[in-house]
């Protein structure tokens, strides 16, 4: 609409809006609101504005208190449709979980009157405003219960449409039906009916493009094309990842290739916005593929093979890439979206902007990354709120999560953990409005690791104590639905953490309960691991070497100590020298300390208990020795580290040549 017709609206509104001053009888007040409510309307529809919006309410409201049921049915049901209209604007801009319910109670009041049979075109518009009322509403509460009356409202207004004789209408109301269907498919609990939910999006999409040819219906054509995007991206969640991640991009460029920014600026930014979701989704599926082949090449997930690992990726300009691709797709979408018009879309461009700022920065300019996405999701949480939108303030703060969980590795360790801790607990916190229980039990775990992390930094033992029990708790609660049978990886993940919680619980409080609890852990962990992972297996028996250590200084000295022998050993059959030569030397260097600590026993021969240490002491030694000569040879910054290493194994061989010495003496 051109400026000039705007205009005319606006100063028509003003018009009518003086005239009210006027004296005239309780009918000619009424019809005049119910004409500053449809002027409204039609200044909504070409520039929303929340001010407007109110003031259309207000007017309808106002002349439906004369428009009585009984006395004026028909005005008082075209009324209250456009009421919905206006509530379902303003729930574009405010107050959007109350406004899309009053304008859902709205319509279906108007449809006592519009019935299909009486006003079939009427009842039909109808359905489809309902349809993307309950599909917006789905996504703030009680999710699949809405989608189905999404899905129950665009059924009903396509048993009124013809494909033949209505063609518009039926491929708008079967563009609907795709809509509702998507949301559907994110309230499914389990993949196969997430799988059947998407296919019937497609279905109805491809139903409802065959009605838009490009040339003459670019913009109808593009939102069609989007929501086919998004039904791949969705189904590639539960199958065939590649394949529908790359359907999703080309259904994105059909859909760019026929409309232009100037044109249709908001039709162009939803496509970019999914274009940026497809590529993140291929990057981080490049990303999983590299991360296999190096877990498959490697001995494993220890700590200290972290550094190792980054550098040893390949591929990695291809993750890159499609990374900075999807950062330049959101970026475009990002910059069209106003927060004062489109505060909802600037918002979620927002997420996405961040969530790409994370997955970039795991491979370069990691800290300026980080802060880039602390910003972007601070401006979506400048929006999003626990009540108008929980699933996009949870996103936002999983992304604030991430962000300050990797610049506490590169500066302010302990307040960038305790902001993490925050953006759990507050992701957590609407998770529960929402989530599905696997998403849930993902948010208690993700809580467990960072109050585990905030623990180890803490001094104080009250503060420690509390971080620890906070993550006892949480995992505790992951544990209630990562069942060993249907879940073990993550069950066997979230028991380690429990074993951590516990064995820092142990340092501040309750020392040899809590040690104990702590083993009882890492053994529900290993249990799982001999089944799926030898590597992670490994990992588990050095942590329960660690326990038993700790326990046998409590009691039952020679026995724990033999425990903790007995762990090491089996990890070392995973920790070879060849496979991983630094977790081999870790795994020395506790089997050293416990072989130390069992010739304190007086059950046990001492000076073979010392001579043992002496033996692996120096077998840890000489490879840390080797390996900083190799990385000070390629000028590896880790050479200084190694040093470090080889002089704890001096210390500690100094150590049991002088209890050698006490012994000879002895």
């Amino acid at each position: 609409m051109p400026d000039s017709d705007l205009a005319e609206y606006q100063r028509a509104l003003k018009l009518w809006e003086r005239m009210q001053a006027m004296e005239m009888d309780a009918l000619q007040q009424s019809n005049l609101l119910r004409r500053i409510g449809d002027g409204c309307l039609e200044i909504i529809e070409r520039k929303n504005d929340p001010e407007v919006c109110r003031k259309a309410i207000d007017a309808y409201e106002k002349a439906l208190q004369f428009y009585a049921a009984d006395r004026y049915p028909a005005v008082r049901a075209r009324v209250l449709r456009g009421l919905g209209s206006a509530y379902s604007s303003l729930a574009d801009l405010a107050e959007r979980q109350g406004s899309l319910a009053k304008a859902i109670s709205c319509w279906e009041e108007a449809l006592g009157f519009f019935e299909a049979s009486s006003f079939p075109e009427d009842h039909a518009r109808i359905q489809n405003e309902l349809c993307e009322a309950y599909r917006k509403l789905a996504e703030l509460e009680r999710r699949r219960d809405n989608a189905m009356r999404a899905v129950e409202a665009a059924l009903a207004a396509l048993n009124i449409y013809s494909p033949k004789d209505q063609p518009l209408d039926y491929a708008a109301a079967k563009a609907n039906l795709a809509g509702a269907y998507l949301i559907l498919a994110q309230a499914a609990g389990y993949a196969a009916d997430q799988a059947d939910s998407c296919r019937r999006a497609m279905a109805a999409c491809r139903e409802a493009i065959a009605a838009y040819a490009p040339d003459r219906y670019p913009a109808r054509y593009a939102a069609v094309k989007n929501n086919l995007a998004i039904a791949y991206l969705a189904l590639s969640q539960v199958e065939g990842r590649e394949e529908n991640c790359r359907n999703a991009l080309s259904a994105c460029r059909d859909g760019l290739a026929c409309i232009s920014r100037e044109e249709q600026p908001l039709a162009y930014a939803a496509l970019n916005n999914s274009l940026g979701n497809a590529y993140l989704a291929l990057a981080e599926e490049a990303e999983a593929r590299e991360d296999l082949e190096i877990e498959e090449a490697g001995p494993g997930m220890g700590p200290e093979r972290g550094g190792a690992k980054r550098e040893g990726r390949t591929g990695g300009e291809d993750f890159l890439e499609l990374c900075r691709l999807a950062l330049e797709a959101y970026s475009l979408a990002a910059g069209i979206y106003s927060r004062d018009e489109h505060p909802w879309l600037y918002a979620t461009a927002q997420n996405n902007l961040s969530s790409v700022y994370i997955a970039l920065g795991r491979r370069e300019d990691c800290a300026a990354n980080s802060i880039k996405a602390v910003k972007a999701a601070g401006q979506a949480l400048s929006f999003f709120t626990l009540n108008n939108s929980p699933q996009d303030y949870a996103e936002a703060q999983m992304n604030l999560w991430m962000a300050h969980l990797v610049l506490a590795d590169i500066e302010y360790r302990e307040e960038n953990c305790s902001a993490a801790l925050d953006a759990a607990k507050e992701r957590l916190k609407a998770t529960l409005e929402f989530g599905q229980p696997l998403q849930l039990a993902g948010c208690y775990k993700d809580l467990a690791i960072t109050a585990c992390i905030l623990a180890d930094l803490e001094t104080s033992p009250e503060v420690k104590g509390e971080d620890c029990r906070t993550a006892i708790d949480a995992a505790l609660e992951a544990l209630r639905i990562y069942r060993v049978q249907s879940h073990p990886a993550e069950y066997a993940e979230t028991q380690t953490l429990l074993w951590a919680a516990y064995s820092a619980l142990a340092e501040v409080a309750g020392a040899l309960e809590n040690c104990k609890r702590a083993i009882y852990a890492c053994w529900a962990a290993i249990r799982v691991y001999e089944k799926i992972s030898p590597a992670e297996k490994a990992y588990a028996q050095k942590n329960l070497s660690h326990s038993f250590i700790a326990l046998a200084q409590m009691e039952n000295l020679a026995e724990n100590y033999h425990n903790a022998i007995e762990a090491c050993q089996s990890a070392l059959e995973y920790y070879t020298v060849e496979r991983g030569p630094l977790e081999h030397a870790g795994v020395l260097r506790v089997l050293a300390y416990a072989y130390a600590g069992l010739s304190q026993s007086e059950e046990e021969d001492r000076k073979e208990g010392l001579m043992k240490a002496l033996k692996t002491y120096k077998k840890a030694l000489r490879i840390y020795q080797d390996v900083e000569k190799e990385m000070t040879a390629r000028g590896d910054p880790g050479a200084h580290e190694m040093q470090e290493m080889a002089e704890m194994c001096r210390r500690s061989l100094q150590s049991c040549k002088g209890m050698l010495r006490a012994r000879r003496k002895g």
